[in-house]
């Protein structure tokens, strides 16, 4: 059974664990295509002329996310007697985002807009942004098309977070044969794929 062990370069890992605990980590920012993203916003002639760099479409700085919940698109309500509740932000209704952030826009969508479509959405979207489009294509050939580029990590279910960190995997540069070992094989990735 160990026949071929020889030629493996790499050994990954792809288990169920979350890809992040808080609604921040989200499908976008965790396979990295959400930094191509921002790029994209910043070289926009609106961003320029108002000296906007990448960072200033990032929910995480300061600059350009809503104040009032600090880019967390809710906020806590304290109910007496109660648990806490979360509720959309009244500053920016869930946009994460300040109102000069929101007004540049790329393809006539405003950042926030971007994060609320679905990978198969923006693959035509950005259907002529060969970096992007690599990202959205493997997460889409492993059946997560339905899920929403700022879809919280929180909102994931376990097999959606194996499946978010093997197409973060596959959409890397491939550095010779690599054995991915998944801790809980699931069904349902793609039926080329599909592991059982």
């Amino acid at each position: 059974m160990t026949a071929g062990l020889t030629s493996i370069k790499r050994l990954v890992q792809v288990d169920q664990k979350p890809i992040g605990r808080t609604p921040r980590s989200n499908l976008a920012t965790y396979t990295g295509l959400f930094d191509s993203v921002r790029k994209l916003y910043a070289a926009t002639d609106q961003a320029r002329a108002q000296g906007y760099d990448a960072g200033q479409f990032s929910f995480n700085v300061a600059k350009g996310r809503c104040p009032t919940c600090e880019g967390e698109g809710f906020v806590s309500v304290e109910l007496l007697f109660m648990p806490s509740v979360y509720a959309p932000c009244p500053t920016c209704h869930g946009a994460r985002y300040n109102p000069q952030t929101l007004a540049i826009t790329w393809q006539g969508l405003n950042i926030a807009q971007v994060l609320q479509l679905t990978v198969d959405e923006a693959v035509t979207v950005f259907a002529e942004q060969a970096g992007i489009r690599r990202s959205l294509d493997v997460l889409r050939d492993i059946g997560l098309g339905y899920l929403r580029l700022g879809q919280p990590a929180t909102e994931l279910s376990g097999g959606e977070a194996q499946r978010i960190k093997l197409a973060t995997e596959l959409q890397r540069n491939q550095r010779g044969a690599t054995l991915y070992v998944l801790d809980e094989p699931t069904t349902g990735l793609h039926p080329g794929m599909s592991i059982g």
